[in-house]
């Protein structure tokens, strides 16, 4: 049961004293339980605006209704509100001003507990910690909560921020998530794959007669344009008909482009949202490197490299050149006439927005106006789109760390697709991709995943990566 006493501790640390936080089962109090206490969150760590934006939490529930995650499993602890109110109180329990005295103090054990008694400072023990955590890391950051949050608390940058403290403090991220992070940083992939498998695909798919050309290097051709294929669509066999898709695409439109090849490296948004402080070293170096090649545009078919270069890299160093998701670069040739389409695609088939390119870029409509274009093909749209739309669930961790809960958010959103009664489902995301199909294979949808390039690429050529695939099979 919850206690809605208030209690208001003064502060000395700029941190927002959580006095009006009711006490919540997983923070022990001392007169419910003597525990030592454990080590502290570094808080120094922490964005300090985004901390006090916190205390802006109305507890209203409305994150309730709409988080993707609680949909799925409805534990009270991992809604945002929870997550809000004991975030807070682990700080008031480690560094409020009383907190700070009883932790220098050299009073009896007898005392203090009288103390936090009289005055309900929560004594923050090692379960209390790793149940925050566990909770905080089921948690894909699709941004839902900020939409629907009528404080408009920026819930996203604040996870990542408390992310990060909680590494840097020893914790998280979840043991089954740390594979990813030690990948980035040992192979620069995700995927625990060798660097130099980077371009296998090329060499693959060229021998397979599925590439029309092989991409150019850009170091070699001094392009205008980067297409940074990113991790996903080179490494996973599944998902690497998008960059088949796309390369053949720009080939055919004579796009002034180029590849970096083995010189590729993860965009680290991993990283990012795993919170590991090594992020900045990684972006920095990719910054670096994008612009010494003099370029003009960086193209990404990835909704989450698109998110982590566009916006979350210039918080560590400029960009000098514009970034672009390849939806916004077709839409972009086909408004100046270069891109038009002459094959019919006689399909009807419905938009799943990614996060990262819909909620978090505001990216929606590109994407749309491309699939309308294409002769033949019927868009239908499902009940939850745009900023509403579901979520994969393979973000955020979530895929690595809670695997059943992703499958079941697929699951969800493979059903909401299929009450459209569309043939296929489209997205503009290699992780999307690789989301949603475990959704369909969950469930043996007879839905048909795709990416947009797919569609792209059968209007434009008449044919694509996975027909040529599949007619190669069946030779």
């Amino acid at each position: 049961m919850e206690d809605n006493k208030s209690v208001n501790v003064p502060t000395e640390t700029g941190v927002p004293d959580p006095g009006k936080v009711e006490s919540h089962a997983p923070i022990i109090c001392a007169q419910n339980q003597l525990a030592a206490e454990t080590r502290l969150i570094r808080i120094e760590k922490l964005d300090m605006v985004r901390i006090l934006q916190l205390e802006a939490c109305t507890r209203c529930g409305e994150c309730l209704n709409w988080c993707p995650v609680y949909d799925q499993d409805q534990r009270e602890d991992i809604i945002p509100r929870t997550k809000v109110r004991d975030f807070l109180r682990i700080i008031k329990g480690q560094h409020g001003l009383l907190a700070r005295i009883l932790r220098s103090s050299s009073a009896g054990e007898p005392i203090k507990n009288l103390i936090r008694k009289l005055f309900r400072v929560p004594l923050v023990t090692e379960e209390t910690v790793k149940a925050f955590v566990n909770n905080l890391y089921e948690c894909s950051t699709c941004g839902q909560c900020q939409v629907v949050c009528p404080a408009n608390i920026d819930t996203v940058n604040i996870w990542e921020n408390i992310r990060e403290a909680i590494v840097s403090s020893g914790y998280g991220p979840l043991p089954q998530q740390v594979p990813l992070v030690k990948s980035v940083k040992a192979y620069d992939n995700p995927w625990q794959q060798p660097r130099q498998a980077r371009t296998k695909w090329i060499r693959r798919a060229k021998k397979e007669g599925l590439l029309k050309e092989v991409p150019k290097e850009v170091k070699k051709s001094n392009p205008r344009i980067l297409l940074f294929l990113g991790c996903t669509a080179v490494y996973d066999v599944n998902v690497r008909q998008i960059a088949i898709n796309t390369v053949n695409i720009f080939e055919e439109l004579g796009v002034d482009y180029g590849c970096l090849g083995d010189a590729e490296k993860c965009c680290a948004s991993v990283m990012l949202r795993m919170g590991d402080p090594e992020f900045e070293r990684v972006a920095k170096q990719n910054i670096e490197q994008f612009n010494s090649l003099g370029i003009e545009t960086l193209v990404t078919s990835c909704a989450g490299c698109y998110k982590t270069i566009k916006e979350d890299y210039p918080r560590v160093k400029g960009l000098e050149f514009e970034v672009l998701h390849t939806v916004e670069f077709l839409k972009r040739l086909m408004d100046r006439g270069v891109l038009s389409f002459q094959n019919r695609v006689e399909r009807s088939v419905t938009y799943h927005d990614p996060c990262h390119l819909g909620r978090a870029a505001g990216v929606f409509d590109a994407p749309r106006e491309i699939l309308k274009a294409i002769p033949g093909l019927n868009l239908l749209e499902m009940e939850r789109i745009y900023e509403y739309s579901r979520c994969c669930g393979a973000g955020g961790g979530v895929k690595a760390g809670f695997p059943d809960i992703q499958s079941k958010m697929a699951e969800r959103r493979i059903r909401e697709a299929e009450a459209t009664g569309a043939q296929g489902l489209v997205s503009a995301c290699p992780f999307c991709f690789a989301g949603l199909q475990v959704g369909i294979k969950a469930i043996n949808s007879p839905l048909v995943m795709s990416d947009v390039t797919s569609l792209v690429a059968k209007a434009l050529l008449g044919t694509n990566a996975e027909e040529a695939a599949h007619n190669l099979k069946a030779e």
